[in-house]
This record gives structure tokens, C-alpha cells and sequence, in this order.
């Protein structure tokens, strides 16, 4: 009410006596009834939740010491109810540091099995627990951003062309893959192997795989081309530590240090790896300083035989001059009283590039000594299995026997080894291919294809005998403990039978003894297992062949092109520009980096689960 003199307001609880005793102890008495929830408004929600939460908070912290003793830490750190179909969680205390820990696990988790953005979006939908995923994703970027300033991710531009080769077998045929790697030609990516060592070092020192006081790094360099269709390779080059050899077989461990998707040739490798050389060239002259400690390096290189040949300027395996590492010619192959050794050295070559026969251009890695260019173990058995499969085949055609039933005989027994196996006939040719076997299959046939399906008892003895010298040169090549001189030994037996000659009777031309295959019929890869392996096994014995195979880096190069060029982790997986996938690739190791340098938890322990009926 207004006063008309004063132009004040009086109080109408004054004015009617609402502020009598009687009147407001009547009001207190009567009971007060509250909204209904879903007719509140939202802040009204949230407060009464609070309110509720935080009465349970002191009765529960008032009941505590009915039930603990005064020494047990007892924290109530969350309250769930539900109120309707609405459920709430409420949390009585913030650990930030907690948080963020368990945000760069779930990236982490992400990154190592390979979880796909939308998935993992889907299954935080279902488990309110879960962080959202654009938390994730925001860490991963923040991980990224650190990263980049410690290792940057250099790109690289190749102006590649696609050249085809024919022979070339696709190792992926996905038409998705093939288009998105064929888009990104032209563009590499580099990491600098110094700043990758100045990262890493010190955590190998922690863990006792290198020693400060004898300041050396065993530096393992390789290389692998994958192809994609039959038009481009994605080549990917990595560093390892030979130190560590409990890590050695595993594929996080081989850093990427250059990648490109292109042509595996020596051009585009000159200048994919022109910063690698260079540093790689200042580790062996002057070693590097890492946390005050010189360190001094000794360089390996290992790849397949074509990769290798590429990187020394070499010519191609079916050339005359065929061997990176002496000077055998394709007539020699089957002379067996010639010893070959390593008689090549990188210091012949940096002298004069074309110094010994087949030689073209000047090596690309030349810091690295010859005899430490070690040809790779899986691939010896790879190439090796082949050519004794390929030679079985061949005499069956010879003896116009390869039909339709001999077919379906060797399907059948490849059947009773678990393996699938099939032939197809080349359209417009009368010639048949067959599918080609996986590393393990290849084994599997070598030791138990039954050869009687195929051949009369003796001619099947006799190249079972050779199949299993093979499989046992190939399980002595992996034993660190096998005496080099006995493996020459063990192999110049298997080079004679493999060469065995048909001994004719003269006079009634009946065969007297069976042989076996001819001087041609020899590859590289059984030249350098019979002449030089031992050779690698007598200078490299600290290690093991084995050390230096690439299984780890085909299987690395093998996943990130099926994952990231299937589906780049970004924009709903729309191949955004024509680098996004290969700093996708190299951003991925990086944080992979920091996973593993800062111990980030790939797992919690569970909370115990209580139910009370």
C-alpha cells in the first residue's frame, strides 16, 4: 500500500496481521506438498538432487563409524538414484588429474586395438560411465599438439608416378584402399630419427636395455613395400633397437621414419630419404648427445631382396650379376666348387658406385657397412618354399599329368592340412594359377603335404628329403646357438641333393638312380642360404638371424594401410585431402610414444559389485 502524503510503501503482512504467531505457526503445521518432478523446472531438478545428495553425504560420513574403523579411509564418492525414468549420478569430489588419466587410457585403448571414432561413440551411448567422445577425441588432439613440438611430422614432396609391374602380386585388393592410397601419391611424410631417439633413449636406459657406461645403440634400419592392387606400393622405412630384444618381434616397437605412398624405386627412395641419410650419416661419424651421455651407433639394415637391392643401387635378382654381396654370375649358380663369400664392401662403393659388376648407382644407406646388410629370414622361407612348390608343379606338367584330378588331389590334401587351396584358370591363356599360401601354410605343406598322392614312392621319398632338409636348414637359420660352420656343412648337403643328377643306365638308358633339379632351377634367395647365410650367422651370432626379420614390419605396414586408408579417423571417415592419412599413420605413433613413455595404465582395477536384494 501507498501512503498519498509520504509516497512509502507499507507492508500488507503488516497491514492484515500476517505476522502474527499464530498465523505463522498455523502455516508451519500444515503439510507442504512439493511438485511433482517431471512438472519442476530443471534447476529446480538439480537443486533438490543436491540437496538430497548431500543430507546421504553426512548421514553416510555420521554412520561410518558404525561400521569402520577410525583409521580405514572411508570416502563416499558418488550417489546414483534414479527418479522415474531419470537417472542421476552425482559425484562428491573432483580428481582432475584422475580424469585426464583415464581420458588418455580410453585414447590409448583406442589407438592400440584400433577402436573407430563412431564405435566407441556408440558404445559411450549405451554406458553412461563411459566418457563422451568428444572428450576423447579432444584428448587425443592435445596429445597430438605435444607431440608434434617433441617429433615433428615432416611431409615430403615426391611428384611420384605410378609405374605397374605385371609380376607384382597384390597383398590388398580392397577397391576403397587401393583408391584412397592412389589419391595420396605424391605426398610423403618424415620423422626425424634423432628426435625420435632423443625421446626414447632414456626410458631404455631405465629399463636396463642400454648402459651408459658402454654409450652404444644397435641401430636396426628396414624397409618394406606393401602393394596395394597392382598400381602403387605404400613404402614404409623403420628404425629398431637391436638392444632390445624382448621387443624386437613386436610391431609398435620398429619406428616409422619415412612413409610415402608411390613407386618402390630408387629415385623416389633418394628423395623419400634424403633427411634420413643425412642423420643417419651424423650418427655414425659423431654419435649424439643424449641427457649429457655421447652416444655412438652401429647401423643394420634389413628388408627383402628387392627393397635391399633398390637401397645398395643394385640390379634386379634375375639379372646376371644377381648376389649384393659377391660376384657370381647366373652360369655359376651350379658350380658347387667355388666357395662364395661376402667379397664386396661399402667402402669399394662409396669409392666408385659401378666398382663391381651390377653395381649402378651409388648406395643410398652407404654409412652402413655391407656385411650388415642381412637378407631377411621370412622371406628366405617365404621365396625358398615357393620354388619347391613351383618345382613340384612343374614336373607334373611335364609328365602331362596336371588335370582336373590332380588338381582335386592337391585340393583335397591341402583340405586334410586345414589349409584352403584353389586353382583358377588365367582368362584367354591355357595356364593355371593357384593361391598363394601364407607364411604358416607354407610351413604346414612343406612338413606334411603327403608327396605319394602325387608321385610313385621313391620319387616322392626323394623330394620329401629335400623339403625336409629345407625345414631343417630354416629351423637351425632361427637358433642363436647354431654353429655357423655346421649350417655350411648341413647347407652344402642340401645344395648337392637339390642339384642331384639322374644316373642312367648306358648302355639300356634305364634310370639307375633318380636326380632331382637342375643349376637353373636355382633362385637368389637358395644362392644366399647355401653361400653366405653362415657367413651373416658367424658375424652377427650376439644377435640371431632372427633379429633381423621383418615379420613385425610387413604385419606394421599391413594394418595401418588396411585401417587408416579404409577409414581415416576423421569427418565421419571422408578421405579429407591427400595427406590426411599418412599424418593419421605417423600422429598415431606418436602418441603411441606417449603412451608408452609415460606409463599411461591400459587398464583399472574393478570396483567391487554388491548386490543387496
Amino acid at each position: 500500500m501507498i501512503t498519498p502524503d509520504k509516497k512509502t510503501a507499507v507492508s500488507g503482512v503488516h497491514l492484515f496481521g500476517l505476522q502474527l504467531k499464530c498465523i505463522d505457526k498455523n502455516r508451519k503445521g500444515k503439510p507442504r506438498e512439493l511438485k511433482l518432478h517431471e512438472e519442476s523446472s530443471k534447476t529446480t531438478q538439480i537443486k533438490r538432487a543436491k540437496g538430497l545428495a548431500r543430507k546421504e553425504k553426512i548421514h553416510f560420513e555420521n554412520s561410518i563409524k558404525d561400521f569402520y574403523n577410525p583409521k580405514d579411509r572411508v570416502v563416499l564418492k558418488a550417489l546414483d538414484f534414479t527418479i522415474e525414468n531419470k537417472e542421476y549420478h552425482i559425484l562428491f569430489e573432483k580428481d582432475y588429474v584422475k580424469k585426464k588419466q583415464k581420458l588418455q587410457s580410453i585414447a590409448y585403448v583406442q589407438d592400440v586395438e584400433n577402436i573407430p571414432r563412431d564405435a566407441y561413440r556408440q558404445l559411450a551411448a549405451m554406458e553412461s560411465n563411459l566418457p563422451r567422445e568428444y572428450a576423447v577425441s579432444q584428448t587425443r588432439q592435445e596429445i597430438n599438439i605435444y607431440m608434434e613440438e617433441l617429433i615433428p611430422i615432416n611431409f615430403i614432396d615426391l611428384n611420384s608416378t605410378i609405374i605397374q609391374d605385371p609380376s607384382e602380386i597384390p597383398d590388398i585388393t580392397d577397391p576403397l584402399i587401393i583408391e584412397q592410397v592412389v589419391s595420396a601419391i605424391g605426398k610423403g611424410a618424415y620423422r626425424s630419427i634423432k628426435k625420435i631417439l632423443e625421446y626414447i633413449i632414456p626410458a631404455y636406459i631405465q629399463k636396463g636395455e642400454l648402459d651408459p657406461t658402454i654409450p652404444i645403440i644397435h641401430l636396426r634400419i628396414s624397409g618394406d613395400g606393401r602393394n596395394v592392387g597392382r598400381k602403387v606400393k605404400h613404402v614404409m622405412i623403420t628404425m629398431a633397437l637391436l638392444d632390445d630384444s624382448i621387443n624386437l618381434f613386436k610391431s609398435d616397437y620398429h619406428y616409422t621414419i619415412v612413409l610415402f605412398p608411390g613407386t618402390e624405386n630408387y629415385s623416389t627412395l633418394k628423395v623419400a630419404t634424403n633427411a634420413l641419410i643425412q642423420e643417419l650419416q651424423e650418427l655414425s661419424n659423431v654419435g649424439m648427445v643424449i641427457n649429457d651421455i655421447l652416444w655412438n651407433f652401429e647401423l643394420f639394415f634389413s628388408s627383402d631382396w628387392k627393397f635391399l637391392a633398390i637401397c645398395l643401387g643394385f640390379n634386379a635378382a634375375n639379372s646376371n650379376h644377381f648376389c649384393p654381396w659377391c660376384k657370381i654370375t647366373k652360369n655359376q649358380r651350379g658350380d658347387g666348387q667355388i666357395e662364395w663369400i661376402i667379397s664386396k664392401s661399402m667402402t669399394t662403393l662409396n669409392e666408385n658406385p659401378r666398382a663391381y659388376p651390377g653395381h649402378q648407382l651409388p648406395p643410398l644407406f652407404n654409412m652402413i657397412p655391407l656385411e650388415n646388410y642381412i637378407p631377411d629370414k621370412l622371406h628366405i622361407m617365404l621365396r625358398i618354399t615357393d620354388r619347391l612348390w613351383e618345382l613340384v608343379l612343374q614336373e607334373i606338367k611335364n609328365e602331362g599329368l596336371f588335370n582336373d584330378i590332380t588338381r582335386n588331389i592337391i585340393i583335397k590334401e591341402m583340405g586334410n592340412l586345414k589349409i584352403r587351396f584353389e586353382f583358377w584358370k588365367i582368362r584367354d591363356t591355357d595356364n593355371w594359377s593357384y593361391t598363394s599360401l601364407m607364411g604358416n601354410d607354407k610351413l604346414c605343406v612343406l612338413q606334411n603335404f603327403d608327396l605319394t598322392k602325387l608321385f610313385d614312392p621313391e620319387r616322392a621319398a626323394l623330394i620329401k628329403s629335400l623339403w625336409d632338409g629345407f625345414a631343417e636348414l630354416y629351423n637351425l637359420l632361427g637358433e642363436k646357438t647354431t654353429d655357423p660352420h655346421y649350417f655350411r656343412l648341413k647347407a652344402k648337403e642340401w645344395y648337392e641333393l637339390f642339384l642331384k643328377k639322374t644316373i642312367l643306365d648306358p648302355e639300356t638308358n634305364i634310370i639307375l638312380e633318380q636326380g632331382l633339379y637342375r643349376s637353373s632351377d636355382l633362385t637368389p634367395y637358395i644362392h644366399v642360404l647355401v653361400s653366405h647365410i653362415w657367413e651373416f650367422m658367424s658375424r652377427h651370432q650376439r644377435w640371431g638371424l632372427n633379429s633381423f626379420s621383418c615379420s613385425a614390419v610387413e604385419k606394421k605396414n599391413h594394418d595401418h594401410v588396411c585401417y587408416f586408408f579404409r577409414k581415416t579417423l576423421k569427418n565421419g571417415g571422408k578421405f579429407q585431402n591427400r595427406t590426411s592419412a599418412i599424418r593419421e599413420i605417423l600422429e598415431h605413433e606418436n602418441r603411441l610414444f606417449f603412451y608408452i613413455q609415460n606409463n599411461i595404465p591400459f587398464s583399472y582395477s574393478k570396483p567391487q559389485h554388491i548386490h543387496i536384494l
